[in-house]
């Protein structure tokens, strides 16, 4: 009985020493950062999740070096930057890693696996530079756009302002990661074309209540009905309304049908339905139904409303 007893402790300690001798020096001791690489360690149940923590390691660092750089140029960081960074970081290292980290070290432990990733300071600069670069593109392209189609023209000006603001972010990023300053203004030089051209609106319906939705919506947008002998676009809509009983209530159909036209023709039309009761008659089952289109308006937006697919 002694002897299995000393067996036993004989191989627990000597597995403890195994699984000890096995735990690799750079997991025990990290590799320091260098002018050219930034590492990372992570673990996990397999080699993916153990390189998915290991480059949220990478984002974390760059993250906080990133925001000690800015903080030597400039005196104040903004809290919408810091948000920013903190999820563009974590995107974008992602997103390069497919193509810029490196496994350099691996080990397979009992329950679980080991990793060391490095990433490559200078193509992450370099990748992160492309993408601005490509944006900064397609809105010079735009701003320097002169086409006679006004409306098209400032739909396509307006979906790029995101765009034009991640780049202004990234360009801060860069920035921090390279230490040498890259100023960018691409959202405000957008929005301050887009304010000088301006499509003209004009609107024709029927309905009282809709008009006054529509013109709150253009509002949103910066846009105001005009008066213009041919506008850039023209919101025409029409209403058409039949009512029935059932089981003494009135119900009431509206059925919508609108169009957006603009200097080259129509862009969009809709047809759509809402549908209300009212134990009180017909009159007041109509303006049920005018209070479910303008919240319609509301809830879609203008564009959507009139059969424009928007994002």
């Amino acid at each position: 009985m002694r002897v299995f007893v000393f067996f036993a402790l004989g191989l627990l300690l000597t597995a403890c020493q195994s699984i000890k001798e096995t735990t690799p020096d750079w997991w025990t001791s990290p590799v320091a950062d260098s002018e050219q690489w930034i590492y990372g360690a992570g673990e996990g149940y397999n080699l993916t999740q153990a390189n998915q923590q290991a480059l949220a390691n990478v984002a974390g660092k760059l993250k906080t070096e990133i925001s000690s750089s800015l903080s030597h140029r400039t005196q104040e960081t903004t809290q919408a930057l810091d948000e920013y960074a903190d999820r563009q970081l974590n995107s974008t290292v992602a997103t390069v890693s497919l193509s810029h980290y490196e496994t350099i070290k691996t080990a397979v432990l009992d329950t679980k696996t080991l990793t060391l990733v490095r990433v490559n300071r200078a193509a992450l600069a370099k990748e992160w530079l492309r993408q601005y670069n490509a944006t900064a593109s397609d809105v010079h392209a735009v701003m320097a756009d002169t086409r006679e189609n006004r409306f098209q023209w400032w739909l396509k000006a307006k979906a790029l302002i995101p765009d034009a603001r991640s780049a202004d972010q990234l360009a801060v990023l860069w920035s921090g990661l390279m230490n040498q300053e890259k100023a960018s203004h691409l959202e405000d030089q957008l929005s301050a074309v887009i304010d000088k051209r301006k499509p003209s609106v004009e609107l024709k319906g029927p309905e009282s209540s809709i008009n006054q939705a529509i013109r709150a919506s253009l509002l949103d947008d910066g846009l105001r009905l005009g008066r213009c002998r041919v506008c850039d676009v023209t919101i025409r809509y029409s209403t058409q309304f039949s009512s029935d009983t059932l089981f003494g209530q009135s119900v009431v159909n509206m059925t919508f049908l609108g169009s957006l036209t603009d200097r080259d023709g129509e862009v969009s039309s809709a047809r759509w339905q809402v549908r209300a009761s009212s134990a009180s008659g017909a009159s007041v089952g109509k303006k049920a139904t005018l209070v479910l289109a303008v919240q319609k308006l509301k809830r879609e937006g203008l564009w959507k409303a009139f059969g424009m697919e928007t994002n």
